[in-house]
């Protein structure tokens, strides 16, 4: 067996340059508060080519450098709109399939669910997660299973969680066609 060698450097500059692609659901981010997060949030959606974020009544200081240090440069890749609730209901019907990561009453498991068609995730405040009314503009509600004494994880790590999943099945569409 020949000896896997890690890809660095200019070759994986090349390979990743390859599969780029703008085209994952926008983040939604509501209340979002503190810079750790938002870093932590652009890098993943760059990771999994999410098209922008949006932050809900957040008053997060975008020149935060914890933010730059944790984006790792998907800050520069990455559009950022500051929105109001109001203005985001002024213009819900930029998503046509806007989709909620949070546990509810009703929501589906991330692992029954199909999120192909999704446009827009809404993510929560750390402690506070979606807000109701929020909740009531969206057309789906998906959580994901929890295993442990925990209820919740990481806001970050739950949206890498879900956009890795949404990569995978478009990954699996794209095969079958």
């Amino acid at each position: 067996m020949t000896a896997e060698k890690k890809i660095k450097g200019p070759g994986l500059y090349q390979r990743q340059k390859k599969h780029t692609q703008y085209n994952g659901p926008v983040i939604i981010c509501d209340g979002l508060q503190t810079p750790d997060n938002l870093g932590s949030i652009l890098r993943v959606a760059d990771a999994a080519g999410s098209s922008g974020i949006i932050l809900l009544d957040s008053h997060l200081d975008l020149n935060n450098k914890k933010i730059t240090k944790l984006a790792r440069s998907a800050d520069r890749h990455i559009s950022i709109e500051q929105l109001s609730l109001a203005e985001f209901m002024t213009n819900r019907s930029r998503f046509k399939n806007l989709y909620a990561l949070e546990i509810t009453t009703q929501s589906k498991s991330l692992f029954e669910a199909e999120i192909l068609n999704c446009d827009a995730i809404i993510l929560g405040h750390e402690s506070k997660g979606i807000r109701e009314e929020i909740i009531a503009l969206c057309d789906r509600v998906i959580h994901l299973p929890m295993y442990g004494i925990n209820g919740s994880m990481n806001v970050s790590h739950a949206l890498a969680v879900f956009l890795y999943e949404w990569r995978r099945q478009q990954n699996l569409i794209s095969v079958l066609v």
